[in-house]
């Protein structure tokens, strides 16, 4: 099953956006008046439907830029708990979108319909495992450029390493410290640092 994606700004590209301060948005968020959800690292984040309902009530103009496509990761996981605290490490990202597949066949499909930027891909995962994953998107032009982050809580033979670090872009053995995963996905989508902002 796929998960709905969202877009979410962090307060400094929020004040850009609609020309105003940072200190006048984390007073919107604040007041209430513009709906935000605070990270875990305690960072404002405002969806983008939400940021254009605000404008919309406002009168402000909506900017183009809102139209511009995220980044898209596909998180390939079939553990519910995995998925959920990878999907809150990633979506925190700013200029991102976060979807989720379950096994390797669906995933594929996903990705052959609508190609991610980024597949943060388990290895022992349903129907097709994370390795075939992983040779199907190198064997193919298209799917090639994909940045993919390998994930497993087994132990990998040598061969199995040897594997990853011809054609993955990072690995991690569970339990991954989501801050190294998050940080590894800022990196490889090119997006820039987190800046440091008021908690408010």
């Amino acid at each position: 099953m796929i998960i709905t994606e969202t877009r979410y700004f962090s307060t400094f590209q929020v004040a850009k956006i609609c020309g105003a301060f940072h200190t006048t948005v984390i007073n919107w968020v604040n007041k209430g008046r513009l709906k935000a959800r605070t990270t875990p690292g305690g960072h404002r984040r405002i969806a983008a439907a939400d940021l254009v309902d605000f404008m919309k009530r406002f009168e402000m103009p909506i900017p183009a830029d809102l139209a511009v496509r995220a980044k898209r990761i596909l998180i390939v996981e079939d553990d519910l708990g995995s998925q959920r605290m990878f999907t809150l490490a990633l979506e925190t990202l700013p200029g991102v979108e976060v979807a989720v597949c379950s096994g390797g066949l669906e995933a594929l499909l996903d990705i052959g319909k609508n190609p991610p930027d980024l597949v943060v891909l388990d290895i022992r995962i349903p129907q097709v495992d994370g390795f075939e994953v992983c040779r199907v998107l190198r064997a193919s032009e298209a799917t090639k450029p994909l940045k993919v982050i390998a994930v497993t809580g087994d132990a990998l033979d040598a061969e199995q390493l040897a594997f990853l670090r011809q054609n993955a872009d990072g690995y991690f053995q569970k339990p991954i410290p989501t801050r190294d995963l998050s940080d590894l996905a800022a990196e490889l989508l090119e997006l820039e640092p987190l800046a440091a902002e008021a908690a408010g």
